[in-house]
């Protein structure tokens, strides 16, 4: 049995059921911190993560050091007694709404994981998104950004990458700043913004 210390350090039932622990040691092997622990702070703002570049892949045609469009997102209805969390998140032509998932950490540091469902050329897959970082005054300190495929039902279309492969994506400066709402005017100008790649897997 695991001590109560180790219970309180351990991920959750929730995370462990949408991502498996093969693909999480890939994550955290591309370089991705995992807070792990049950009380992490409020982590309700939005937040803009930019320069953001890619720090690690194991997808055999990236570049390291490719510049990605910059990734706004919200996270809201955050939860601490069953450590549910919703994101809403804007990334170039990409966009996704009240994603459900899940928190881990202890304090300022957090990991907010959440399982996708994405539509590409009528071809269906799962990823698993992770976020982590450290709550500080006006931002999160040392973001990174894990997308990686959960299941790419057999990727008939070939427009996926595979199974377990991803990439690890940090704020290269080191801070993501809070900032204003979803309507506000930052939020207008990323939406027709076309600098950097999209966060499209394939």
């Amino acid at each position: 049995l695991l001590s109560s210390c180790e219970e309180k350090l351990a991920l959750s039932k929730d995370i462990k059921n949408i991502v498996p622990e093969s693909t999480l040691t890939k994550i955290t092997d591309l370089g991705t911190p995992i807070h792990k622990g049950d009380k992490p702070t409020n982590l309700s703002n939005i937040y803009k993560a930019s320069p953001f570049i890619l720090k690690s892949s194991n997808i055999p045609s990236d570049n390291v050091g490719k510049s990605f469009a910059d990734y706004n997102f919200r996270l809201y209805d955050q939860d601490n007694t069953n450590l549910s969390i919703k994101l809403d998140y804007l990334n170039g032509p990409e966009s996704g709404s009240g994603l459900g998932g899940f928190i881990s950490g202890n304090g300022s540091d957090f990991s907010v994981f959440v399982k996708v469902h994405s539509t590409s050329s009528g071809q269906q897959a799962d990823l698993i998104h992770i976020i982590s970082g450290t709550i500080v005054s006006g931002g999160i300190k040392d973001l990174y950004f894990a997308n990686f495929m959960l299941d790419n039902n057999g990727n008939t279309g070939k427009v996926w990458i595979e199974n377990e492969e991803g990439r690890v994506i940090y704020d290269s400066d080191g801070m993501s700043p809070v900032i204003q709402s979803l309507q506000s005017n930052v939020f207008k100008d990323v939406l027709s913004s076309s600098s950097g790649s999209s966060l499209i897997v394939k």
